[in-house]
């Protein structure tokens, strides 16, 4: 007896077309500018974005894209400029996605900024009427990286282009350091004759305190020793081919010394070019000095320093006399931070934990001083815990993301702990990027 095969009917109706964007120019009043740095306007009761535009500036814009609570535009002209206006100095800024503010005047970028971390600590604290600013960490608004990662696809080295994954081919930018420029400019044709017209890849340039600068490049496919070896053979000092990876086969290795970042007139920690350091030498001081300063760090007393990397404060605070316990995840970047604080002769204890797991974090019961500086993800597992002690009573957060930073603030403060201060650190000027550090008592 034959089974019956029942049909399910799997037919589904045809999705309707997007319909056709408007095309028409839209005259449009700029109110203030949204946190990622685009002018905001309203049209038709909807909010209106607008990359380039500036807070009181009449505009020309045109729409890109539809939304049902909000709409995006792209600027087509300025009728009437804002004061804080300014020529961008970058030949592909239009183009390129690394910059968002170079057509707003420098103190007008710290002052957005400080109002972005005004409004998050307002939030914070329940005082939406606090009218002070935080106090700003700055440095040279140009030329301030020490460190710039860049694409290679299709024959074509720079940066991706504004909301895609097209590159924007660059031989210079004015975020770099003099000395990566130079590096750039004389390395790209050698760069390119080695990975071909079909490959892609990822470069990486770090300056060393030394004047060393050191070239990393990850490409997919394998290595070739001998190509590998001609490249090096043809960078010119002060540059060196650090190393090759490729996502198959074996990597190729050339001068792996490792670098130089200064953290202080007198210290420096090594590190290698994949190894995370502030982009920003100069801001990333000015930050360790004010923790510092608000840690007041004594002879002998136990301080916790968690999502430590290399020890960026921790030879700081050790440097002053303290015990530091230092947490990460990274077993080899830990020892070599165990070997830099040995060497110095400093009391840093390194420990491989995972801080986004609660049940790996540990708290020390003789440190009631803490600091965190975690990624973009914010620090919400190891908040939690903090908020929950009894010994901690002073907390240094150094937060790289406005977002994460409110919600971990709140969660500190159910635990009875209050902003006692805040700074905001520009730690790339020209871009929307926000980085702050917040002092935090137990009331």
């Amino acid at each position: 007896m034959s089974k019956q095969r029942h049909h399910i009917n799997t037919f589904k109706p045809a999705k309707k077309p997007k319909p056709a964007l408007d095309t028409a120019v839209l005259k449009l009043h700029i109110d203030s500018l949204a946190d990622d740095g685009r002018g905001v306007a309203r049209h038709d009761n909807k909010v209106v974005f607008v990359g380039g535009a500036l807070p009181n500036e009449s505009v020309d814009a045109q729409y890109v894209r539809r939304h049902k609570r909000y709409d995006e535009a792209k600027l087509l002209a300025v009728s009437t400029p804002a004061e804080q206006r300014v020529d961008a100095i970058c030949p592909v800024y239009q183009r390129c996605g690394g910059c968002q503010l170079q057509h707003l005047n420098y103190p007008s970028q710290v002052s957005f900024k400080q109002q972005r971390l005004q409004r998050v600590l307002a939030a914070a604290s329940a005082n939406t009427e606090s009218a002070t600013l935080p106090a700003a960490i700055t440095g040279s608004e140009f030329g301030y990286r020490h460190r710039a990662r860049l694409s290679y696809h299709n024959g074509v080295l720079g940066f991706k282009a504004q909301a895609s994954h097209n590159l924007v081919g660059v031989e210079s930018c004015p975020l770099l350091a003099a000395e990566l420029n130079g590096v750039l400019s004389q390395s790209t044709a050698a760069i390119a004759e080695f990975l071909g017209d079909k490959a892609t890849a990822e470069v990486v340039l770090s300056l060393s305190d030394d004047g060393r600068i050191a070239l990393k490049i990850k490409k997919e496919g394998f290595v070739d020793a001998k190509r590998s070896a001609v490249l090096a053979d043809k960078l010119a000092a002060p540059a060196f081919l650090h190393s090759i990876e490729g996502s198959k086969g074996a990597a190729w290795r050339g001068d792996n010394a490792p670098l130089s970042y200064p953290v202080s007139e007198a210290l420096s920690l090594p590190f290698q070019p994949s190894d995370f350091t502030q982009v920003n030498i100069a801001v990333n001081q000015q930050m360790i000095q004010q923790c510092m300063a608000w840690l007041k760090p004594d002879s002998g007393e136990l301080i916790s320093d968690y999502f430590c990397g290399l020890g960026n404060f921790s030879l700081a605070l050790a440097s002053a006399g303290a015990r530091v316990i230092g947490v990460d995840v990274g077993e080899a970047m830990l020892r070599r931070a165990s070997q830099q604080a040995k060497t110095l002769g400093l009391a840093i204890e390194y420990r491989n934990a995972d801080l986004f797991d609660a049940e790996n974090i540990v708290l020390d019961a003789t440190s009631h001083k803490v600091l965190l500086d975690p990624p973009r993800a914010g620090a919400k597992a190891l908040c939690e815990v903090l908020a929950q002690s009894k010994t901690v009573q002073t907390i240094v957060y150094v937060s790289c993301d406005p977002a994460t930073l409110a919600r971990d603030l709140a969660i500190l403060q159910q635990g009875g702990f209050a902003v006692a201060d805040a700074v905001m650190a520009d730690m790339f000027p020209q871009t929307y990027h926000l980085e702050s550090l917040v002092h935090l008592t137990r009331n």
